[in-house]
């Protein structure tokens, strides 16, 4: 019977993403949902949210919560991490200092200034839990899901004899929209991504053994797709691959979409497509409804 333990469960949308994946799992009946957080409020939310998804399933999942970290750690079989530290205030600060000095962010957790800033105030945490694991469930995988990504995750491997996982979403979420892009059934499509976290590439892009890209290159052509996805199709159109990450977020890593205001007008679209301050603009809005709900 395995125990999964959320560290940051107070992010309550990825915590109930998650629980729903793995009690989605055929034959995983039972088990232990253990969750942590430092603010009792969230934490007693994330507990609700939990024992009502396990009445959902009709599994024999249990649930336990606590701020003791230490003590729930103990006996743990997978232990995954979403924590948050700050991010209400300083997400503000990620986009607003760094424009100060012309750096143009739509998201900035990742790298850049703003995913500097996040890994300097998120890194001390995320070592100390990282300890913690070593120290009361050594042979547990931890599984990460706080960006900045790569560079949490580096430093839990460097610091640390765990097995450690950076984890996200991306991948799936981009391979179906792919699949929309080119008009084909999503099962019909048969694809392999390789790469790290926010900069993956779909190395293959296959419809019964037939090269899709001359078709997603075709599809780019047309203005009413390219407007869906402009930063992610001139890659594509540049370097022959479609990157997972999106429009926004690839904007940031790479020098070409940002530097110059036209470059920007250009190239990113509203929200997620490189809208200039999204995440900071909408991010405290998107908690408040997600707790609403």
């Amino acid at each position: 019977m395995p125990k999964v333990t959320f560290v940051g469960a107070g992010s309550a949308v990825f915590a109930r993403q998650l629980m729903t994946d793995i009690l989605a799992i055929e034959g995983l009946d039972d088990g232990v949902f253990a969750l942590v957080d430092i603010d009792a409020a969230r934490l007693e939310l994330a507990k609700r949210i939990a024992e009502r998804l396990v009445e959902l399933s009709g599994k024999r999942w249990t649930v336990e919560a606590s701020a003791d970290r230490l003590d729930v750690l103990k006996g743990t079989d997978y232990v995954i991490n979403s924590i948050e530290v700050a991010g209400l205030k300083n997400v503000r600060f990620d986009y607003d200092i760094p424009l100060r000095y012309g750096i143009d962010q739509c998201i900035g957790d990742t790298i850049g200034p703003g995913g500097i800033f996040k890994a300097l105030r998120t890194g001390p945490a995320w070592l100390e839990i990282v300890s913690d694991v070593q120290r009361v469930a050594p042979g547990a995988v931890v599984l990460n899901y706080t960006n900045p990504m790569s560079i949490l995750t580096l430093a839990a491997l460097r610091s640390t004899d765990l097995s450690v996982v950076g984890l996200c979403h991306s991948v799936q979420g981009t391979s179906r929209q792919l699949a929309g892009y080119l008009g084909i059934p999503y099962a019909e499509m048969d694809w392999d991504c390789a790469g790290i976290n926010h900069n993956a590439w779909f190395t293959k892009l296959e419809r019964e053994g037939v090269d899709l890209y001359p078709l997603l290159r075709e599809r780019a052509r047309d203005p009413d797709v390219y407007e869906k996805d402009p930063v992610r199709f001139e890659v594509m159109l540049h370097l022959g691959a479609f990157v997972t990450e999106s429009s926004g977020h690839f904007s940031e890593y790479v020098p070409y979409f940002r530097k110059r205001p036209e470059l920007i007008n250009r190239y990113t679209r509203p929200g997620y497509l490189g809208e200039s301050g999204f995440y900071a603009n909408n991010w405290p809005r998107w908690r408040r409804e997600n707790d609403e709900q």
